[in-house]
């Protein structure tokens, strides 16, 4: 599978990797998986590694994702997402997501490099 998470409850965190190409039903599936893992709960910080995918997404898809987000704000809580990426395309439409993504619960930051996005993700609340 080109999307595969885990979560840490004791870092109250999500990880996301994506690889290769990834079409948007298999976004939306991978989304819907994790927000229905009994591990999963409103607040858990996000870190999104999409270094390694080789398309993105288009922008009605990305307007897609963040409609599914809103629907399901309540289960998601306030969070922060870090997107890492490799590819200036990639970081692109990474920061609009972050435009489009509902900022009244979710901060959304792109980086390039891994540590530096769970650094910030580790200083303090969204």
């Amino acid at each position: 599978m080109p999307m595969h998470y885990q979560i840490d409850s004791q870092q109250g965190m999500l990880f996301i990797v994506a690889e290769g190409d990834i079409s948007q039903p298999e976004r939306l599936t991978a989304m819907q998986a994790w927000l229905s893992d009994p591990d999963f709960r409103p607040g858990l910080h996000t870190l999104a590694d999409f270094s390694d995918a080789t398309n993105v997404p288009s922008l009605p898809e990305l307007e897609e994702i963040a409609a599914f987000i809103r629907r399901h704000a309540k289960r998601i809580g306030r969070i922060k997402i870090a997107i890492v990426t490799k590819r200036p395309v990639t970081f692109g439409v990474a920061r609009q997501f972050g435009a489009l993504a509902p900022g009244d619960f979710l901060t959304v930051q792109v980086f390039r490099d891994r540590d530096e996005a769970l650094t910030w993700l580790a200083e303090g609340p969204a």
